[in-house]
C-alpha cells in the first residue's frame, strides 16, 4: 500500500512539473515570455489574419519573463504537491469512499471516488483512440479529442453504475422476501413516455435459470436493468405497472439499497471493473460497507474457490482474459450471497471451452446453489435444457417460449450463405503474405513466428481460444512494426504511407466504435471520402443495410453510438471499405450480434471478397465461420497451426 501511496507522489511531482512546463510554453507560443533579465531568444511576433487578427504568436523571451510565467504557476503546482504528501500518509482514496456514504460533502466524494477510477481508462483510451487513427489514416491530433472524451464519459457512467448496484454510498439496506426473487407485472418501461416495452409480466422463482432473448436492440438488457433499478434511477427511465425484486419495489428503492440481495453482471464487464486487481475488485462491496478485513478476506477466499479463480487474485484486472474478466465479474456480483443474479450477454467475448465454462456455472447457481438466474442473451446454442425458462423479447412485447421452438425461429431467421460465394481456384496466387511475424508484449510473446497466405477472394476463419493471439495478429498485420513480415501485392506494408496503408490492409478492431471520431454518421462518412476520389462511404454504408433512402437520410443525422450494434459495424466496415483495401482483417464479426445484424456483416464480407479482397476474421463463433468462410485456420498460444481445415 505504501508503494502505491509513493507512486502517487511520484505522480504529483510529475503533474505539478508537467503543469509549470506547460504553462511557460504555452505563454511563449502566444505572445511571447518578455520582460527582465537577459533576452533568451527573440522570436518574430507573428499576428494572424482574419476572425484571428487579435492573436499574436511568439515574440521575445527573457530569463525574468519566463520567471514570471514559472511563478505564476505555482500555486496550482503547491496545491496538487500537497494532494501528493497527503497520499503518501492517507489512504485518499478510501476517506473519500467513506465520506460518499455520509458526512456534508457526499456529492463531492461520491464524483471523486468516481473520476479517481476512470483515471487510469482515460490513458488507456488515449491509447486505444490514437491506434484506430492509425488504421483510419488519420494525421490530425484534434481527432483524438471526440473518441476520447465519448469513452471517458462511457467509462464514468459504467463506473457509477458498477458502484451504484453494489451498494456503495448507500445510507441504508433493504431487507428482502427470499421466496419471492423477481415478480413483474403489467409493466411498461420507456423514456419521456415513448414506451419501449408494453405490459411485460412475468416471475422469476428461487433456484431456476431464465434465459431472456431476442433481436439487438430489442429491450433484454432493459429488462435487467429493470430489476436491477439501474433504468429507473441512474438511466432516467420511466415505469408503470409493478416490477419487484425480493418484494422490494423497484421503482421506489435504488440499487445501491437492494445491492445485498440483488447482484449484477453487465454486459461490458471490463468498463465495469472498479479496482486495481482481482482481490480488491472481488471484495469491493463487503469492503465498501465496512465489513472487517479479515471476513473480506475470507469471502474473496471461499468466492474464488468457488468459481477456480484462485490463481487470478493477485492479477491486474486490465491483464485478464475475456473468459476470466467473465468470471471475475460474476464472483464480484456473487460476493453478498444475492438472491437474485443478472446477467448481460455473459457469452459474448469467450470462446467454445470459456462459453462451457460460464454456462456450467450459472446452471450449478441456480440449480445447486438455488440463487434465482437471469441471463440475456443472443447465443441459444450451448443452453441445451439448462434454462427453465425462456422468454423472447420482441416488437415491444414478452412472449414466453420453449427451448426447441426458439430453436425452430433462430434457424428460420439466419441466412445460409450466398450462392455466389465460392473459394478461389486452387493454386491461385496470394495477394497478401505473412512472413514470420512475431509479436511480443513485454515478456510475454503473442505471436510467434506466423506464416499465413492469403488469395483474393476467400474469406478465411482465424479460430482459437482467448488468448491464442488472434488480435495480435491481426492488429500487427495491418499496422506492422517489423520490415519483410507482412507483403500484400508484393509491398512490404511497413514501408507504406500512413494515408496509403488503408487501401493495403484495412483492420475493423473488436472494439469497433473506436473508428468513430465525430458526433453524427454523415461526417463519418465525409471524413472516410477523403481518403477516395469517389466519395462513396454514405452510399457504401447503406448499401451494407439495405437501406432505403429515408431510412439512410435518418441513419445519415445520427450519432454513430446511437446505433444499433449490427448498424456500427457496418458503419465501421463502411468506413474502412472506403479505400478498396486488398485485405480486410475483422475482429470478432458477430460478437454480440442477432441472427440479422449477423447476415448484415456476412453479406459485407462476402462483397469486399467478390470484389477481389482477400479477407481474414478472427471468431469465436464456429456457425458463423462455417457459414461464411472458404477455409479456416486455427491459432494457439500464439502460434498458427499448421493444419488447415476446409469448411
Amino acid at each position: 500500500m505504501r508503494l502505491t501511496r509513493l507512486a502517487a507522489l511520484r505522480t504529483a511531482i510529475l503533474v505539478a512539473v508537467g503543469f509549470v512546463v506547460v504553462r511557460v510554453l504555452y505563454r511563449i507560443v502566444f505572445g511571447g515570455a518578455d520582460g527582465p533579465g537577459m533576452l533568451l531568444v527573440d522570436l518574430p511576433r507573428l499576428r494572424l489574419s482574419g476572425p484571428f487578427e487579435h492573436i499574436t504568436l511568439l515574440g521575445p523571451v527573457t530569463s525574468g519573463g519566463v520567471a514570471l510565467i514559472a511563478w505564476g504557476a505555482v500555486p496550482f503546482a503547491l496545491v496538487v504537491l500537497a494532494f501528493g504528501l497527503l497520499a503518501v500518509v492517507f489512504d485518499l482514496r478510501t476517506l473519500a469512499a467513506r465520506g460518499a456514504v455520509r458526512g456534508p460533502v457526499r456529492t463531492v466524494s461520491r464524483a471523486l471516488v468516481v473520476a479517481w477510477a476512470a483515471v487510469p481508462a482515460l490513458v488507456g483510451s488515449v491509447a486505444r483512440v490514437r491506434t484506430a487513427r492509425r488504421l483510419r489514416g488519420e494525421r490530425s491530433a484534434a481527432s483524438l479529442l471526440v473518441p476520447v472524451l465519448e469513452q471517458s464519459v462511457e467509462r464514468a457512467i459504467a463506473l457509477g453504475s458498477a458502484m451504484e448496484v453494489r451498494g456503495f454510498a448507500a445510507t441504508r439496506r433493504a431487507e428482502p422476501d427470499c421466496e419471492r426473487p423477481a415478480t413483474v407485472h403489467s409493466a411498461s418501461l420507456g423514456y419521456d413516455g415513448s414506451w419501449s416495452l408494453v405490459d411485460v409480466d412475468f416471475d422469476v422463482a428461487p433456484g431456476t435459470l431464465t434465459v431472456v432473448t431476442g433481436a439487438t436492440g430489442s429491450g433484454k438488457s432493459t429488462i435487467l436493468d429493470a430489476l436491477s433499478g439501474l433504468f429507473q434511477h441512474v438511466a432516467g427511465g420511466e415505469q408503470q405497472g409493478i416490477v419487484e425484486v425480493a418484494g422490494v419495489s423497484r421503482a421506489l428503492i435504488p440499487p445501491r439499497e437492494t445491492a445485498g440481495f440483488v447482484g449484477v453482471v453487465a454486459q461490458s464487464v471490463r468498463l465495469s471493473f472498479v479496482a486495481a486487481t482481482v482481490r480488491e475488485e472481488l471484495g469491493f462491496a463487503l469492503a465498501n460497507r465496512g465489513v472487517a478485513a479479515i471476513i473480506v478476506t475470507a469471502r474473496v477466499e471461499e468466492t474464488a474457490r468457488r468459481l477456480g479463480i484462485q490463481h487470478l487474485l493477485e492479477r491486474s484486472t486490465a491483464a485478464l482474459s475475456a473468459g476470466e474478466a467473465c468470471l471475475v465479474a460474476i464472483g464480484a456480483a456473487l460476493i453478498e450471497h444475492p438472491v437474485l443474479l443478472l446477467v448481460d450477454e455473459p457469452l459474448a467475448d469467450l470462446d467454445d471451452s470459456a462459453r462451457a465454462t460460464v454456462i456450467a456455472l450459472l446452471d450449478e447457481l441456480a440449480h445447486q446453489a438455488g440463487v434465482a438466474v437471469v441471463v440475456a442473451e443472443h447465443a441459444i446454442h450451448g443452453w441445451g435444457t439448462r434454462a427453465d425458462v425462456w422468454l423472447e423479447v420482441g416488437d415491444g412485447t414478452l412472449i414466453r417460449r420453449n427451448g426447441a421452438e426458439l430453436g425452430r425461429l433462430n434457424s428460420d431467421r439466419s441466412q445460409a450463405r450466398p450462392a455466389h460465394h465460392r473459394p478461389p481456384p486452387v493454386g491461385a496466387a496470394p495477394i497478401a503474405e505473412i512472413r514470420d511475424l512475431t509479436v511480443t508484449h513485454g515478456d510475454v510473446v503473442a505471436v510467434a513466428g506466423a506464416n499465413l497466405h492469403l488469395c483474393g477472394g476467400e474469406v478465411v476463419a482465424l479460430r482459437g481460444r482467448n488468448g491464442a493471439g488472434k488480435s495480435s495478429l491481426l492488429l500487427a498485420t495491418a499496422l506492422p512494426t517489423q520490415r519483410g513480415a507482412v507483403f500484400v501485392d508484393g509491398c512490404d506494408v511497413h514501408a507504406v504511407g500512413r494515408r496509403e496503408r488503408p487501401s493495403y490492409v484495412a483492420l475493423v478492431p473488436e472494439q469497433f466504435d473506436d473508428l468513430f471520431f465525430s458526433t453524427s454518421v454523415e461526417a463519418e462518412c465525409r471524413r472516410a471520402d477523403r481518403r477516395t476520389t469517389t466519395g462513396t462511404t454514405a452510399q457504401l454504408f447503406a448499401e451494407l443495410l439495405d437501406a432505403d433512402p429515408d431510412r439512410a437520410s435518418d441513419l445519415a443525422s445520427r450519432h454513430p453510438r446511437d446505433l444499433s450494434a449490427g448498424e456500427r459495424l457496418c458503419l465501421a466496415l463502411a468506413i474502412q471499405l472506403t479505400a478498396r483495401p486488398r485485405v480486410l482483417l475483422i475482429d470478432e464479426p458477430s460478437r454480440g450480434l442477432d441472427a440479422a445484424a449477423r447476415a448484415l456483416v456476412g453479406r459485407a464480407m462476402v462483397a469486399a471478397a467478390t470484389r477481389g479482397a482477400a479477407v481474414l476474421m478472427a471468431t469465436h463463433d464456429e456457425d458463423f465461420a462455417a457459414t461464411y468462410s472458404t477455409r479456416t485456420i486455427r491459432m494457439a498460444a500464439g502460434r498458427i497451426e499448421p493444419v488447415t481445415v476446409t469448411s
